[in-house]
């Protein structure tokens, strides 16, 4: 009786609401089974966290809501009351987002229900490969632990391709690309495996490289384009070193590169692209180079058109797919919209989906496994596209990885190493 009831209700049914959905998401991150009700519930939180917080909330796995505790005094006026009113507002406000988001989220979940029937297409010998994005993006040498836990991974399920991000600052170090050289060595030879590197322009230490005010991207025109001439010279520092099979001198400009350097329009990034490309060949006239596509919007749809023709530089285009948080519903839309993109570009270049995943931690272990076998029968059955990377090996930053943070591996990693023995030969699988 010290608290008003129109004060503690909404503050008791939010702490509850948090309660279940905080064990429900430990329950999901030990690989125990949650009913399916409680999944729905944090994917509910996932979206309301969206709605109000940050839009990329569903890669953010320590994003939490806050228990609340209302002071229970007798004083039932003044501050004391102003303080306790404010924060049951607060807890009915996302209370309520949370119920609101509940139908979005169960219809999010049930639509992975569509690709449990799909099947891998074949293809001839060597003509589709499945590969793994390995180590975070790497400010320095390889850390031991995802030495062996990423590359034993990449082993067992037979990836046929490794994919490796490096930081601005790891490309002008010697001593990293040096230490990259000898890890993956053996891997390359006799384990055959492709080499796919990568230059990931979001990091923190390009605050003080460019002297911008914030990473995202505020600037002069003048410090940007220096930016830029620096990852040319960086790219092509790879190149020379790694000799990889194929180079990506961006991932994903109007992404990762927008909150970097900030909006910069297409015929910028085209500019970026002919100079890493013309740089990447003079280090290593064997080196393909890809062009990322990250997004969907227009300025995406006007590099990939750029990217695929044969005026462009760059051998292959690549694209990302994740199903967001409308799941397969949304996954479905990219796909179509990447058929639209091959249809209207006619191109002989190669695709490859440089980015395959999903979101475990948001919608589920089984959501992760059904997402990338619907990822890779879709890539499969199309056959200009060549290869798709499965990201990534563990968890990095962000809970989509194959293997969990406390070292479980979690079920989409079998449905690899499946569809790997299933374009080898065995057969096609579901």
């Amino acid at each position: 009786g010290l608290v008003a009831p129109a004060i503690g209700i909404p503050i008791a049914v939010y702490d509850a609401l948090l309660a279940l959905i905080y064990a429900t998401r430990y329950a999901t991150f030990i690989g125990a089974r949650a009913p399916t009700l409680l999944l729905v519930l944090a994917a509910a939180q996932t979206d309301a966290l969206a709605i109000v917080g940050n839009p990329r909330a569903i890669l953010l796995p320590l994003y939490l809501h806050v228990p609340i505790v209302a002071p229970a005094t007798r004083d039932r006026r003044g501050v004391g009351t102003i303080l306790r009113s404010a924060l049951a507002g607060v807890a009915a406000l996302w209370g309520t987002l949370i119920v609101i988001s509940l139908p979005p989220a169960t219809d999010a979940m049930r639509s992975y229900r569509r690709y449990a029937r799909e099947r891998l297409q074949e293809r001839p010998d060597s003509d589709f490969v499945i590969g793994l994005k390995i180590f975070p993006t790497l400010n320095a040498p390889p850390p031991p632990l995802s030495l062996i836990s990423d590359l034993g991974l990449a082993d067992s399920i037979g990836a046929g391709a490794l994919s490796v991000y490096l930081s601005p600052h790891a490309a002008n170090g010697s001593a990293t690309l040096d230490s990259l050289a000898h890890v993956l060595e053996e891997e390359r030879g006799s384990g055959g495996k492709q080499l796919i590197v990568a230059l990931d322009f979001e990091q923190r230490d390009v605050v003080g490289e460019l002297g911008l005010a914030s990473a995202s991207g505020v600037g002069s025109p003048a410090a940007r384009d220096g930016y830029l001439g620096q990852r040319v010279a960086d790219v092509e520092r790879i190149v020379r070193r790694l000799r990889p099979d194929m180079v990506v001198p961006v991932v994903d400009p109007f992404g990762a590169g927008a909150r970097t350097l900030g909006s910069l329009p297409p015929g910028t990034w085209e500019h970026y692209l002919q100079q890493a490309a013309t740089a990447a060949r003079r280090a290593y006239p064997g080196v393909r180079v890809l062009a990322h596509i990250g997004g969907f919007g227009a300025r995406d749809s006007a590099l990939y058109a750029w990217a695929s023709s044969g005026a462009s530089p760059v051998d292959a285009v690549g694209v990302s797919l994740f199903p967001w948080y409308g799941g397969a519903v949304t996954l479905s839309y990219r796909l179509q919209a990447v058929d639209t993109w091959m249809g209207a570009a006619r191109s002989e270049k190669e695709l490859w989906v440089l980015e395959a995943g999903a979101f475990p931690l948001a919608h589920g272990d089984a959501s992760q496994e059904l997402a990338l076998w619907g990822e890779l029968a879709w890539a499969t059955s199309r056959g200009a596209i060549k290869g798709l990377i499965v990201y990534q090996a563990s968890d990095y930053g962000s809970p989509v990885g194959l293997r969990a943070t406390g070292g479980r591996l979690r079920p989409a990693a079998r449905a690899v190493g499946r569809a790997v023995r299933a374009l080898g030969g065995e057969g096609a699988e579901h």
